[in-house]
């Protein structure tokens, strides 16, 4: 046990710099990943103002699915369908508190 201890004691630095490399990634990739699903949402709205996808439901889909298909295989392996569809729903529901009033207030 002592030497366990030790050699986490001596090698800290790296340790600490290896978690904060791993942190910076994945906060990285949950950015991109927010600004990816948001521009298939946008882009969803369009065809539905095309008459494309016809209700929210097929554009919650549409978007699902370009997102499985654009996503990194790295956060593919983390998120799942069902994960992904419960961000769509939370990011559709921040945009919709934001055009309300201009605040994220949750004034839906």
């Amino acid at each position: 046990m002592g030497t366990i201890t030790s050699f986490l004691w001596e090698n800290r630095f790296i340790i600490l710099i290896i978690a904060f490399a791993i942190l910076f990634f994945v906060l990285l990739g949950w950015q991109r990943t927010k600004v990816l699903l948001y521009q298939l949402m946008l882009q969803a709205k369009r065809m539905a103002k095309d008459a494309v996808l016809k209700s929210g439901q097929e554009q919650e889909e549409w978007v699902v699915k370009k997102a499985l298909q654009l996503l990194p295989l790295s956060l593919k392996v983390f998120l799942s369908e069902d994960t992904i569809r419960k961000i769509v729903r939370w990011l559709y529901l921040k945009a919709k508190d934001y055009a309300d009033d201009g605040q994220l207030n949750g004034s839906i």
